[in-house]
């Protein structure tokens, strides 16, 4: 086991940790950078949550061809916070079953710490507690605001590389957007997609269609079933 100081996203493991609530909202975190990165993922656990289908205990595994992501319920509603108990269910279900669903390694963010109200120093003991003899690799990340993720570079560098009618076809951005976004990309203390939302008009949209830029080409993801 690994504790990291830094982005979930640049991990090597085969599956990340999503942190969710039952209502069917990803508004924050690294939810909704799941919910930017893996749309089709969003849409199916919105759906599962307006048909009452996940609960604190379940979980909801999804699929590409270059991550998995397991959708871990710490709350139910997203303006509740988290209790300890939640991330019990979910880590005992976790070690239930991670064999059967072939999950390889895993990276856990501090489940709970960020928007759900536990200390980082709960979260992490409630995690190791219950990871411990578990043999898999597995990644503890303690989230860095400024560090680098996995498709920043990616991002600024084929952005910058092409012109503005390239761009209005590539990513359905608009000319002022897109001008926007190219001054933004000039800074250099950016280091990830997630600061993108801290420039004052990037709205949610916009971002977006940045993300489905940056992850190009077009993947094909894998939807299952909760257990």
């Amino acid at each position: 086991m690994k504790i990291i100081e830094g982005n979930i996203f640049t991990t090597d493991c085969q599956t990340i940790v999503n942190t969710v609530n039952c209502f069917g909202i990803m508004g924050a975190g690294i939810a909704l950078e799941c919910r930017y990165r893996y749309p089709e993922m969003f849409e199916r656990y919105k759906e599962m949550c307006d048909k009452k289908l996940l609960d604190i205990g379940k979980l909801y595994l999804y699929q590409s061809n270059t991550k998995w992501i397991l959708n871990f319920p710490t709350k139910n509603h997203w303006k509740f916070p988290t209790k300890p108990i939640y991330l019990e269910k979910g880590l005992l279900k976790f070690k239930e079953t991670y064999e059967q669903k072939k999950i390889q390694s895993i990276a856990f963010p501090l489940l709970g710490a960020q928007n759900g109200g536990l200390s980082k120093d709960e979260s992490l003991e409630l995690l190791q507690k219950h990871l411990k003899g578990i043999e898999i690799p597995i990644e503890i990340y303690i989230y860095k605001e400024n560090a680098s993720d996995d498709l920043y570079n990616i991002f600024k560098t084929a952005f910058l590389s092409n012109n503005l009618e390239s761009l209005k076809r590539l990513t359905d951005l608009k000319s002022n957007q897109i001008k926007k976004i190219t001054e933004i990309l000039e800074n250099e203390d950016l280091k990830n997609m997630g600061q993108l939302s801290s420039f004052k008009g990037i709205g949610e949209t916009t971002i977006s269609k940045c993300f489905n830029y940056a992850m190009r080409p077009d993947i094909k993801n894998i939807q299952k079933k909760l257990f």
